[in-house]
């Protein structure tokens, strides 16, 4: 059976690499299905047991001790799963020595149930192989049996030299006995032979298995295991030998053991929870992710995905990266470019043309200092090139985009009573338009009304809170992500750093980007901040939390992830980024005063100039 075990775990492994050679747009969903998305599935494996009676002869082919395996699983989480098993089988184990010559056959149901760890939290991404371990609860029901007899009802005798007669070595007429030859058969009920006077004790009892395995993920739905459970149990019975019994048939006072070594298939009848909301899973299946790969948008005769320059203009040169050519290197391109050959190390205009003394002396002033200062030490106009992104990469996130996209353009199912209380609010006098108690006062009304009208299903009731204030975990390496710093991700910032990724301006790596995408699926799907004339609710994880002390700050999006950004670039701490504080860090960094690198600097004037 070993050999079997090990001849099955060659071909997953093999038909495992097959697949993902085969197939480079292959993605695990497992940690994305559905909350308690079903999976299925059958095994064989072999029993191993440790116990008072040690298993020292070799096994006879019929009474090998094989066992099959029905399996059930469901994802808790993407890290833990939790499992349901039966399992029935043979145990049978022959000793053979000098001194005991025990056997015995136990007729076995197993019936186990326990939560695995899939150690996902160690992974950039999920595996093709992932290993697991587990724990459960189990109940053992066996009906042990002994061979003592032949099949014309001879007992075996097992003499000192090892042949095995039908009679006691030392009867007085031993001379005449014959040799026996074992027919396995196990005939003999052995609670029923109550050698230790221990009568009709239970054939049952319980055990906390320990099981320790690795799965191969072989499709989105199809999956292999090989495992092996540990199940100390809570009788020393099975084997019918214990510390109850006395000369060579007193055993040790622990309980009995066994190991359960198994390969099994699964297949999961579960829905991802992405494709659940819409029925698109049809929709991404028809979809050509290949044609994604070699599309050219804009015409350049660059492919989207090694096109570094995105939505270029109709006409324009570009080099081999899909840039605009910049022939002088001025950092301003040709098609832009009023001044076609610049003196090396001239500071240009915005439109290419060498600036003079006399024209910045007249235009002096904060942005204008600022933009010559820009121009000095801006080194191409664009950010340092960004590994490309591999086309199996560029399809998984072209998937997200698209799913969120359409997510976007459905709205969210509470997007009727948003609209409705926004309405209500607003109705109000001055005095109360607004006010945190008419807010509550109307979503709770509102939610009601058309929950009572059908407009709004209860499956998942909301919940509404007044809140002091709401605190998210975002990762220290996503917050950059948080671009409002509203405590949240939405689909908008995600969408927006995918497609930074993808134009190879975003300084996140292909790996932190699907760590973000998990995040934003398990934590923030939905979320959204919501103002209600003045008082702003957050609506996460079917909650909507009424924020009392929300006070608004007055500044845009981009201005307050300046801010929270380059936090050293607020000297004077006023919580916003001016002229004159961004040309100072530009002045120290050029003077080497600064802990900024040439990279920051860059995405500090890109990020100032967008607002």
């Amino acid at each position: 059976m070993i050999r079997i075990l090990l001849l099955s775990a060659l071909l997953i492994q093999t038909v495992t690499a097959t697949y993902s050679q085969n197939n480079p747009y292959y993605v695990d969903n497992r940690g994305r299905d559905a909350l308690l998305a079903p999976r299925i599935g059958i095994g064989a494996g072999v029993f191993t047991f440790f116990g008072d009676v040690n298993d020292n002869n070799y096994q006879h082919i019929f009474t090998s001790t094989y066992g099959i395996k029905a399996i059930a699983s469901a994802n808790l989480s993407r890290y833990f799963d939790v499992d349901l098993s039966v399992i029935y089988g043979n145990i049978a184990v022959n000793e053979r020595s000098t001194e005991r010559n025990f056997n015995f056959k136990s007729e076995t149901f197993i019936g186990t149930a326990g939560m695995s760890y899939n150690f996902n939290h160690l992974y950039k991404r999920p595996g093709i192989i992932q290993p697991f371990v587990g724990v459960g609860v189990a109940f053992i029901n066996f009906d042990s049996k002994s061979d003592l007899y032949d099949a014309n009802g001879n007992r075996y005798h097992y003499w000192s030299d090892g042949s095995i007669m039908n009679m006691d070595e030392f009867a007085p007429n031993a001379e005449q006995a014959i040799v026996l030859q074992r027919d396995y058969v196990y005939e003999t009920d052995l609670r029923d032979e109550n050698q230790d006077g221990l009568g009709k004790y239970a054939q049952y009892t319980f055990s906390i298995p320990v099981s320790a395995g690795v799965d191969f993920k072989m499709g989105h739905r199809l999956s292999a295991r090989l495992s092996t459970s540990f199940y100390y149990m809570f009788s020393d019975l099975m084997d019918d030998v214990s510390d109850k019994g006395e000369g060579i048939r007193q055993g040790n006072s622990r309980n009995d053991m066994m190991l359960f070594s198994s390969v099994s298939v699964s297949y999961s009848i579960g829905v991802n929870r992405s494709y659940a909301k819409s029925a698109k899973t049809k929709y991404f299946e028809e979809i050509d992710f290949y044609s994604f790969a070699v599309e050219d948008s804009d015409g350049d005769g660059v492919n989207d995905f090694d096109d570094k320059c995105a939505q270029t203009g109709e006409g324009v040169t570009v080099d081999a990266a899909g840039c605009p050519v910049d022939t002088d290197k001025d950092v301003i391109e040709d098609f832009r470019d009023d001044e076609g050959a610049t003196p090396e190390g001239n500071v240009v205009t915005l439109r290419g043309v060498s600036l003079t003394d006399e024209m910045i002396e007249a235009s002096y002033k904060p942005s204008a200092a600022l933009h010559a200062k820009m121009h000095d030490i801006y080194p191409s106009g664009i950010l340092n090139i960004k590994p490309s992104v591999s086309a199996a990469d560029s399809a998984k996130l072209i998937q997200t985009i698209v799913r969120l996209t359409t997510k976007i353009e459905e709205g969210s199912e509470y997007d009727k009573l948003f609209d409705k209380i926004t309405d209500e609010v607003f109705s109000k006098s001055p005095e109360k338009a607004g006010s945190v108690e008419e807010v509550y006062k109307s979503v709770d009304k509102a939610y009601k009304e058309l929950v009572e009208t059908q407009q709004l299903k209860d499956a998942k009731p909301l919940v509404i809170t007044k809140s002091e204030s709401i605190n998210t975990t975002i990762p220290p390496e996503l917050q950059n992500v948080d671009y409002n710093s509203d405590g949240l991700i939405t689909s908008d910032e995600v969408l927006r750093v995918i497609e930074e990724v993808l134009d190879g301006t975003s300084r996140y790596s292909v790996n932190q980007i699907f760590n973000l995408i998990d995040f934003y699926q398990e934590y923030m799907e939905d979320a959204r901040a919501v103002d209600f004339g003045g008082t702003k609710a957050v609506y996460l994880n079917g909650k909507l939390h009424i924020l009392e002390n929300y006070k608004d700050d007055g500044l845009t999006n981009t201005q307050r992830y300046l801010a929270n950004k380059f936090k050293d670039v607020d000297f004077n701490g006023d919580g916003k980024l001016s002229p004159d504080e961004v040309n100072r860090m530009i002045s120290l960094f050029q003077q080497g005063k600064s802990s900024y690198s040439k990279e920051t600097i860059n995405e500090l004037i890109d990020l100032f100039f967008e607002e």
